[in-house]
């Protein structure tokens, strides 16, 4: 007998926890708060809303991948690459487009919590 649970797909959190509590060992919290208020308003920049046009949509998924990836934001982070690529090889946009606004969303939300926001 399957349970409902049993039939989802189970997503990652949208950060690594460890990971950003060995950056708030090393930069401090206070600075990392800072660093997560920037990110914060680069996603709200580049994908609320996204853009239109491939080649903006692409510059601004490349931007956020590496700033979210260096934060521990690695669903949003591999959301963007795929988005990235896809932009770039003239691929379908639409599904990646989705997933990396949802990610976006998603890591949003979070660094509205870590950062009691």
């Amino acid at each position: 007998m399957n349970e409902p649970d049993a039939q989802r797909p189970v997503q990652a959190p949208a950060f690594d926890a460890d990971a950003l509590a060995e950056l708030a060992d090393l930069f401090g919290r206070p600075r990392l708060m800072e660093l997560l208020g920037v990110l914060d308003h680069e996603i709200a920049i580049r994908l609320d809303p996204p853009a239109s046009e491939a080649a903006r949509l692409a510059s601004d998924a490349h931007i956020l991948v590496s700033s979210s990836g260096a934060l521990s934001f690695h669903r949003l982070s591999g959301a963007c690459a795929a988005l990235e690529q896809a932009c770039l090889s003239g691929a379908e946009i639409a599904a990646p487009l989705g997933a990396a606004v949802h990610a976006a969303r998603q890591a949003r939300n979070a660094i509205a919590t870590l950062r009691g926001v």
